[in-house]
């Protein structure tokens, strides 16, 4: 479940609501799946931060969920992990690496069938996730998201860079190249972007 600061720990806590579905808490490889033995018929591993660099290999028979969020969103969010090394998480070159990444992918397996989840469309509709997710994986929910008491649902982490103005001019400061691929993504998963980076 790629891609970083993008709903994986959001949609990791709604997997473990279906019927059968064993969700293994710790980042793991892929390759963790064939050392769990479990009962389950479903088994759920989340990305480790360096799990970009072999998607393009993932094995056909892994069903996929990628998570994708507003890239301003993704840029300017923080990590206690990374607080104190850098302001932000997920560097530009880091963002770039994770998209470049499903683009391999794309190219290696035109065939794959990706399950993509906003984390958008998970703040405001997340039954409405879950049922798509049921249906793609034939999976039965054992409880609805939106009743999960655990559920970490914040909508107060949307589009904080439009109210920061700290958040706005490290955006603004950004290579115009490196703008041109971000409009790529939004472009493909109905992002808008403000004027000024259409310019």
């Amino acid at each position: 479940m790629p891609a970083a600061r993008s709903g994986t720990t959001l949609t990791q806590r709604l997997m473990g609501c279906f019927e059968d579905t064993f969700v293994h808490r710790a980042e793991a490889k892929y390759t963790q799946l064939d050392m769990l033995d479990r009962s389950e018929t479903n088994l759920v591993v989340k990305r480790t931060d360096r799990g970009h660099m072999h998607l393009a290999k993932l094995p056909a028979a892994i069903g996929l969920i990628y998570c994708v969020r507003h890239p301003f969103d993704v840029l300017t969010s923080s990590h206690p992990e990374s607080r104190a090394e850098r302001r932000f998480h997920v560097t530009s070159e880091r963002w770039l690496a994770e998209y470049e990444a499903l683009l391999r992918l794309r190219k290696a397996q035109p065939e794959r069938a990706i399950v993509y989840v906003r984390y958008e469309d998970m703040i405001a509709r997340p039954d409405e996730v879950q049922e798509r997710i049921a249906r793609a994986f034939d999976l039965r929910p054992r409880i609805r998201f939106s009743e999960d008491a655990g559920n970490p649902i914040r909508a107060t982490s949307l589009k904080k860079w439009e109210r920061n103005e700290e958040y706005l001019a490290y955006l603004k400061a950004l290579p115009p190249a490196f703008l041109a691929r971000l409009r790529g993504f939004c472009d493909e998963f109905g992002y808008d972007m403000p004027e000024w980076a259409n310019a």
